[in-house]
């Protein structure tokens, strides 16, 4: 896991790389999608919707999870539970990105999701 002394004070993420300290990829594939529903919710259509706080990325191949730090405040059982995940399972951790905008507020607030018709998609 990420030492404090790592963050710099604008840090507003970290990355949970699907990728172990030995290299190999981390199995099962969809390990992402698992961790990040014990914090989703259902949307009124029924697809699962990914708080902002914690959200599965494909990054250069490998699956990841973005972690935003303002979890550890928001719900510190959660943020522990991820931490301890990541130890366990000797995942590599890289700093994400120094923007105050990537930071998450509030009890997990979720992205909005918009329905899009394939003509606003362009593929009609």
């Amino acid at each position: 896991m990420l030492d404090k002394n790592d963050l710099s004070p604008d840090t507003a993420e970290f990355v949970i790389q699907g990728k172990t300290k030995s290299g190999e990829l981390f199995r099962p594939s969809n390990w992402g999608e698992r961790l990040c529903d014990m914090l989703s919710t259902t949307g009124k259509d029924g697809r699962v919707v990914y708080s902002s706080y914690v959200q599965p990325f494909t990054i250069q191949g490998v699956p990841s999870v973005v972690v935003r730090l303002s979890l550890e405040q928001a719900d510190p059982h959660a943020f522990e539970m991820i931490r301890q995940f990541v130890i366990s399972n000797h995942l590599l951790v890289r700093v994400g990105r120094n923007r105050p905008d990537a930071g998450a507020t509030g009890i997990f607030p979720t992205i909005s999701m918009e329905r899009r018709t394939p003509k606003q998609s362009g593929w009609e």
